[in-house]
């Protein structure tokens, strides 16, 4: 089967929703989807001392209605395409991640993966585009697991590293994907904590990753973030 033909970007968003350029502190080109809409993170931000405690994402989407609005049309926007026709998602992603041009991509600064289709889709988008060093974090662990069941490891591409976050600060990694082809971890540590292998640097150099890309390389087996 032939994939679909996206040729303006007013299409594109209409089909998939919006491919962001990325903040002050990413490089590269980011996809955003609502942070309300989470599944493990709706659980988890009522749970003091979790990563999700103080979700950074619902803060921002609580104060910028725009970005709300742009955030929740993209959640379903992607749910919607992807239930009809996943190819004609990814083909209106791909237009815009090509066209922004950048060598880094990250899936979800806001939001995590809605089902296992979202998975194969960003899997396919990532292979179409060999150039490009995709990072995916997330907490869905059941989903992940899911995908791997259905589709097998092998099927994430060497370009798209997903990195699973632990759930509680001071957690260590999960052992669960340690040994898991394309797939690693990250953590979040207190400053009185030993962090578990490399540590975002972003705090120490004006809260941007400036050279560093650690977090898009699956050669890093843990990232720890400090809490903030």
């Amino acid at each position: 089967m032939l994939a679909p033909q996206i040729t303006t970007l007013k299409s594109a968003i209409k089909i998939a929703g919006k491919v962001s350029k990325g903040n002050s502190k990413m490089p590269g080109s980011t996809f955003a989807m609502d942070s309300f809409s989470c599944n493990v993170g709706s659980k988890l931000v009522k749970v003091k001392g979790s990563t999700c405690a103080k979700c950074y994402a619902r803060r921002i989407q609580n104060m910028r209605p725009s970005v709300n609005m742009g955030w929740s049309k993209n959640q379903i926007k992607t749910e919607q395409t992807l239930a009809i026709d996943p190819m004609l998602w990814e083909a209106a992603v791909l237009f815009q991640i090509k066209r922004m041009g950048f060598a880094e991509h990250r899936w979800l600064d806001s939001g995590d993966v809605p089902n296992v289709q979202f998975l194969a889709s960003v899997c396919e988008v990532a292979r179409q585009t060999p150039d490009i060093a995709h990072w995916l974090p997330t907490r869905e662990v059941k989903i992940l697991l899911d995908f791997v069941k259905e589709y097998g490891a092998h099927y994430i591409p060497d370009n798209l590293t997903i990195r699973v976050s632990s759930p509680m600060v001071d957690d260590k990694p999960l052992q669960a994907f340690a040994n898991m082809a394309g797939v690693t971890t990250s953590t979040v540590h207190r400053k009185q904590t030993k962090p578990a292998g490399h540590v975002c640097p972003a705090r120490t150099q004006n809260n941007e990753c400036g050279s560093c890309r650690a977090c898009w390389s699956d050669t890093v087996d843990n990232v720890s973030y400090p809490k903030h």
